[in-house]
């Protein structure tokens, strides 16, 4: 008997232990239940903050007032001049800015396209000035004056034109002497004969060149330079054909007055 009441005792133990698992259970689950209620208000506690933080900017905002159009005020004569002075002057300021280009480039064209040209030298007679091959720009319009280099085309057969220095000028005192050609430009009248060939009485600016027999036919005919015609030399006296071979140059022969050289890239610059 006693060992089945140990039996027994033995199986109703095992029972206990499930009711009290049983009995936690419910225990949490109702724990549970209790918790999630409060969750709900504190959702709503947080939309009230919210709107709470929202609201005071909601009623800080003002609207705007009504603009109101004002009233357009009538000009006075005065005014209404004053108004068309400025839209002339604005007018006039528009042409000019408009036009402007247009009459800087028709002066480039003119003077610089229309009213030159391009040359290359070809020798070695304008020596250390210019140098063969190089390019100038000869301006055609201009008058040659004294010591000037031009380009003309010379009165001999030649397929280039000459690029030579002017020395003697129209009106320029000329004599000669021998094969000598004395010219000056300063002098009011021809020296004395006894004068003539001594270079320590010669008058001040006097150039004497040797010509040739052609050049001497022709100058001694002439007291003056006559009008419309130079006397040229080049620069490199012992290598150039110039007015001492074939005599004056006439003034329509002369293309230009070379005032620029352009190549080559070294030399650019203005021609004197």
């Amino acid at each position: 008997m006693d060992r089945e009441k140990q039996n027994l005792n033995q199986d109703r133990k095992p029972t206990k232990k499930r009711r009290k698992k049983s009995d936690n259970r419910s225990a949490e689950q109702l724990r549970i239940k209790k918790k999630r209620p409060q969750s709900e208000p504190q959702i709503e506690s947080r939309k009230t903050t919210v709107d709470s933080k929202i609201a005071p900017k909601e009623v800080g905002k003002k609207t705007a007032p009504p603009v109101r159009k004002r009233k357009k005020r009538k000009l006075t004569k005065e005014e209404i001049e004053k108004r068309k002075k400025k839209k002339r002057k604005e007018n006039v300021i528009e042409i000019i800015k408009f036009m402007l280009p247009i009459v800087i480039v028709a002066i480039f064209v003119f003077f610089f396209i229309l009213n030159t040209s391009p040359h290359m030298v070809d020798g070695d007679s304008m020596k250390p000035t210019l140098m063969n091959k190089d390019r100038v720009i000869v301006r055609r319009t201009k008058v040659p004056e004294r010591y000037e280099i031009i380009t003309f085309k010379p009165p001999v057969k030649s397929e280039y034109q000459y690029v030579k220095r002017v020395i003697g000028m129209p009106g320029d005192l000329v004599w000669t002497e021998g094969n000598d050609l004395f010219i000056n430009h300063q002098a009011e009248s021809l020296p004395k004969e006894s004068a003539m060939s001594a270079a320590s009485e010669l008058p001040d600016g006097t150039i004497k060149v040797n010509i040739s027999e052609e050049c001497l036919e022709q100058m001694s005919q002439f007291k003056k330079i006559p009008t419309g015609h130079y006397f040229v030399l080049g620069d490199n006296r012992n290598n150039s054909s110039d007015s001492r071979a074939f005599g004056l140059v006439d003034g329509n022969a002369i293309e230009g007055v070379v005032s620029f050289r352009f190549a080559p890239f070294k030399e650019i610059g203005w021609i004197k």
